[in-house]
């Protein structure tokens, strides 16, 4: 699994461009391509019941700002690491590899 490392990276960018931009502050800002994929697809899943695609879409925002602030600290993450538990849970389900770092 590659590692990824972006002491640039900015958590608050990546909260608004997950949250204005169809999820893109995981893919720009946090550099982690399959889960911006994987958690798009529960976001748009979840929004055909409207209130599941908000809580996901809220959730995504969340874990999109702490995995930048774990960037900008210089740790080092994985490309399928979250850092949510429950968007977690619910995208372990489609991405196998998906694994959770508190």
């Amino acid at each position: 699994m590659a590692k990824i490392t972006k002491p640039d990276a900015n958590p608050i960018i990546a909260a608004l461009l997950t949250f204005l931009i169809l999820n893109l502050g995981h893919l720009i800002i946090n550099g982690q391509q399959k889960k911006w994929l994987m958690s798009l697809i529960v976001i748009f899943v979840g929004s055909i019941c409207i209130c599941p695609g908000l809580v996901f879409l809220v959730l995504s925002v969340l874990d999109a700002y702490k995995t930048a602030e774990k960037l900008k600290a210089g740790k080092e993450i994985d490309e399928n690491e979250y850092s949510n538990e429950l968007l977690f849970k619910v995208c372990k389900i489609i991405h196998k590899d998906a694994i959770y770092v508190a």
